[in-house]
C-alpha cells in the first residue's frame, strides 16, 4: 500500500528543522487528533492553515532551519513570530461548523492555534506521541484535498509497516520511533521492499538514522527487535517469525550461538521446506487453513481520523465517514492481493510458520505444569503444587523489559526498574527473578506465587543490620549470629558468610539508605573482588561472593511521600537501569482485553470502553498526560484499572445504587483512581463524572 501511493519524505528535511512547519503540526496533534468532527471541516483547515504557515518562511519571519532554537532568538521569540502570523489566517467558514461539535474553541482558527504557541513558551516538549503526530505529516507540503487522501495512504500503510508490530508496541517505540523520524521514507520503503522481493540476503544490514545521528552517519540497526519483526513479517513464507522465545530453535536444531536472529530462523525456514515438500497431505491442510485465514477481516491499530469521545464518536457517524476504514479496506485488499499469488507450498509453509509462533508463545522451554510439584532453588523440599488461581501470569506488554533484565542478570549485572506507580515493576522483578533462580533461558506466561523469589521493601529505619546482619541476643542471655537480607542463611555458622546464592527483589530501594546499609558490599555488587572484610561483625573475617547473587530492584519515579533517599553514583552505576513509561490509550485497553477498534457488544465491556475513552479525553484536556516517544501516556501504570477488570469480568459487583453500566463503570474508575491524591487529579475525575 506504501509502495502503490508512495511518496518521498525525509523527516529532517520536511518536518524537524522548519520550525513552521513542526510547531502547527503540533498543534494540530495535540488538540485534533481524535476530535475528527465534522471531518471534512477539520481536513479543510489543517490543510489550508499548514500552507499558510509555508508562507513564514518566504515573508520572512522565520529563516532558521534546525532545532537548536537558541540559534534564532530562543524557543519563546520564536512561538511568538509565529503565533502571531498564525492571527493573519484569513476566516475559515469551516470553523464555525467544528465550534458547534467543539464548543471551548476560539472565535477563530488563527487565534486558537496562537494560543497553543503562545502557551507552549512555557513547556519544554509540546510535541504530542509519535503516533499523534504521524497521520498529520500527510498534510504537510498538500496543495490539494486530492495530495492529502494520497499522501495519507501512504503514511496508513507505511505506519502499519514499521509501527504496529509487537516489538514497537511492546517496548520498541522508544528506540524506533525515532527512526522513522528521521530516516528518508525511500530509505526505509526500499529496505522493505528489497527483504519482500527476495533480492537482499537473509543477513541483511540496516543503515538507518537516530535522533543524535548525522546526516552522512546512518548506523546499522538491523539487530533492533522492530527491525526483525518487520524482515521475519515479509518473509513468512521462508522463515518462521524471531522473537525472544524463538531462542529455544538454537536447541531444537543444534544451531551454533554464534549466528544471529537471521541466520538462525533461515535454517529453521529450510527444515520445515522440506519437511512441507516431502508430506503432500499435511501441505493440502496447511494450504487450506491459509486460505480460512485470509477470509477473516483485517484489523489495525493505526487510527489517522477518529474520535475519542464516545458521545461525538456516535454523532459524527451519522453525518461523516471518517477516512480509516476505507484505509483499513485498501490495506486488506492490497495485503490479500499479494498473499494469493504465494503457491501451494509457500502458503502451507507460511502457515506452518505461524502455527509455530503459536506454539512458542503457550510454551517455553521449561514449561511450568501448575498442577505439579515445584521445587525453588533456595530450598530443597518440594513446594505443594499451586492451583491455577495462585499463579501470576506476566503481561505480554511487559515481556521485552523482562527479557532484557535477564540477559543483563545472565551477563553478571543487577537491575533496576524505574518508573511510575503501577508500571508492573514488582511483577517484572519477580518474574525475572523467579527465570533466574530456575535457571529458565525463556521468561514463562505464568509463576506460581510461592516460587516467587525473595521480596522485600526497602525501609527508612534499616541499618547493615537489616541488609548484612550481625549478632542477635538468645532467649539464654547469649548471642547468636543473624543473617541480614543479602547473606545466605545457611553460611552464617562458619566464619566465612557468603551472599545468596540466587536472586532478591528489592522493591522501592530509595526508600532505604543503601549507601549506609551496603556500603561494604559495593565492590561484590561490582564482582571486582572475591570477598571483602567486614567491619563490626565480631567472627566474621570474610563476606564471599556467589555467582547466582543478583538484585532486582524498583523505584517509583513519581514518589508518593518523602520518606526516600537519594541513589548515589557508587550505588547507580552497579544496576542496569530499565524504564518503564505509564500507560498508553492501548495499553489500558489490552489491560481489560478492549483492544478492539469498535465497542464490545457485553454492557459492562462496552461501558467500559466508553469510560475510559471519557476519561482519557478528559485527562488530555488537563493537559495531564505525559509525551511519550510513541504517544501519549498517564503518569502512572494499568494497574490502577485492575478494580475496572475485575468488574467487567464479573468478579466484582458494585451497588445496585451505581445505577446503569455506564454509570457504574465511570464510579468505579474514579474511585480506583481517587488515591492519586492529588488536587489536579482530583479535579479531573470531578469533571470526568460530570461530563455527559
Amino acid at each position: 500500500m506504501a509502495a502503490n501511493h508512495r511518496i518521498s519524505f525525509d523527516p529532517r528535511a520536511e518536518y524537524w528543522r522548519l520550525p513552521e512547519r513542526r510547531l502547527p503540526l503540533a498543534y494540530f496533534a495535540d488538540r485534533w487528533t481524535g476530535h475528527f468532527a465534522p471531518a471534512n471541516a477539520l481536513r479543510s483547515i489543517a490543510r489550508r492553515a499548514l500552507l499558510h504557515f509555508d508562507q513564514a518562511r518566504s515573508q520572512g519571519i522565520v529563516s532558521y532551519r534546525g532545532v537548536d532554537y537558541d540559534q534564532a532568538g530562543g524557543f519563546k521569540q520564536l512561538c511568538a513570530a509565529l503565533a502571531e502570523h498564525a492571527r493573519r489566517l484569513p476566516p475559515f467558514p469551516e470553523w464555525e461548523q467544528l465550534r458547534v461539535v467543539w464548543p471551548k474553541l476560539a472565535g477563530t482558527a488563527g487565534e486558537d492555534i496562537a494560543r497553543f504557541l503562545l502557551s507552549a513558551q512555557a513547556i519544554d516538549d509540546i510535541e504530542p506521541g509519535f503516533t499523534r503526530r504521524l497521520p498529520w505529516f500527510g498534510y504537510l507540503g498538500a496543495a490539494s484535498g486530492e495530495s492529502v487522501g494520497n499522501r495519507q495512504a501512504f503514511f496508513f500503510g507505511y505506519a502499519n509497516l514499521w509501527a504496529t508490530t509487537n516489538a514497537y508496541l511492546c517496548g520498541g517505540a522508544q528506540a524506533f520511533a525515532p527512526v522513522i523520524q528521521n530516516t528518508p521514507s525511500d530509505q526505509l520503503l526500499d529496505a522493505a521492499l528489497r527483504w519482500r522481493q527476495g533480492t537482499s540476503p537473509v543477513r541483511t544490514t540496516f543503515r538507518v538514522l537516530g535522533r543524535d545521528d548525522p546526516d552522512d552517519g546512518p548506523q546499522d540497526r538491523s539487530q533492533y527487535s522492530t527491525v526483525i519483526e518487520v524482515h521475519g513479517f515479509l518473509n513468512l513464507e521462508k522463515a518462521p517469525y524471531y522473537n525472544n522465545r524463538a531462542e529455544i530453535y538454537r536447541k531444537w536444531f543444534n544451531a551454533p550461538s554464534n549466528i544471529d536472529a537471521y541466520d538462525l530462523t533461515a535454517a529453521v525456514g529450510a527444515a520445515t521446506g522440506d519437511w512441507i515438500a516431502q508430506n503432500t497431505a499435511a501441505a493440502d491442510r496447511l494450504s487450506e487453513l491459509f486460505h480460512n485465514i485470509l477470509d477473516r477481516p483485517l484489523s489495525t491499530r493505526v487510527g489517522f481520523e477518529t474520535i475519542e469521545s464516545p458521545k461525538k464518536n456516535k454523532q459524527a457517524h451519522v453525518t461523516e465517514e471518517l477516512l480509516d476504514p476505507n484505509l483499513v479496506h485498501e490495506l486488506e485488499t492490497a495485503a490479500k492481493s499479494d498473499l494469493l499469488l504465494l503457491d501451494r507450498l509457500d502458503a502451507a509453509t507460511l502457515t506452518l510458520h505461524l502455527l509455530l509462533d503459536g506454539k512458542l508463545f503457550r510454551e517455553t522451554e521449561q514449561p511450568i505444569e501448575l498442577d505439579a510439584p515445584i521445587a525453588p532453588p533456595s530450598a530443597g523440599k518440594l513446594v505443594a503444587a499451586q492451583p491455577l488461581s495462585a499463579a501470576k501470569s506476566l503481561p505480554e506488554s511487559l515481556r521485552p523489559y523482562a527479557e532484557r533484565a535477564l540477559a543483563y542478570l545472565h551477563a553478571g549485572f543487577h537491575v533496576l526498574f524505574a518508573g511510575a506507580p503501577g508500571t508492573g515493576k514488582t511483577t517484572l522483578a519477580q518474574f525475572v527473578g523467579f527465570a533466574w533462580d530456575t535457571e529458565l533461558s525463556i521468561l514463562p506466561d505464568r509463576m506460581p506465587a510461592s516460587a516467587a523469589p525473595l521480596t522485600t521493601v526497602g525501609n527508612s529505619a534499616w541499618s547493615p543490620f537489616h541488609t548484612i546482619g550481625g549478632l542477635m541476643p538468645t532467649r539464654h542471655g547469649e548471642f547468636a549470629p543473624y543473617a541480614g537480607i543479602f547473606i545466605d542463611p545457611g553460611s552464617t555458622n562458619q566464619p566465612v558468610w557468603r551472599l545468596r546464592n540466587a536472586a532478591i527483589v528489592l522493591d522501592e530501594m530509595n526508600r532505604a539508605d543503601l549507601d549506609r546499609c551496603i556500603g561494604e558490599l559495593y565492590p561484590l555488587l561490582s564482582g571486582s573482588v572475591e570477598s571483602v572484610v567486614p567491619a563490626g561483625l565480631p567472627g566474621v573475617k570474610k563476606i564471599k561472593s556467589s555467582s547466582r547473587f543478583r538484585v532486582l530492584a524498583t523505584i517509583n519515579d513519581e514518589q508518593l511521600d518523602d520518606i526516600v533517599f537519594p541513589i548515589s553514583e557508587g550505588l547507580a552505576r552497579r544496576f542496569q537501569r530499565i524504564e518503564l513509561s505509564g500507560a498508553s490509550r492501548e495499553d489500558v485497553r489490552a489491560f481489560l482485553h478492549l483492544e478492539q477498534s469498535e465497542c464490545p457488544q457485553s454492557p459492562r465491556a462496552q461501558a467500559a470502553y466508553e469510560a475510559v475513552a471519557t476519561f482519557l479525553e478528559v485527562a488530555r484536556d488537563c493537559n495531564l498526560l505525559l509525551k511519550g516517544e510513541d504517544d501519549d501516556r498517564l503518569p502512572f501504570g494499568v494497574a490502577y484499572f485492575t478494580p475496572l477488570q475485575a468488574w467487567i469480568e464479573g468478579r466484582l459487583t458494585t451497588s445496585p445504587t451505581e445505577g446503569t453500566p455506564s454509570e457504574e463503570a465511570r464510579h468505579l474508575l474514579a474511585r480506583s483512581l481517587s488515591t492519586l491524591g492529588r488536587r489536579k487529579w482530583s479535579q479531573a475525575l470531578r469533571n470526568f463524572l460530570a461530563k455527559p
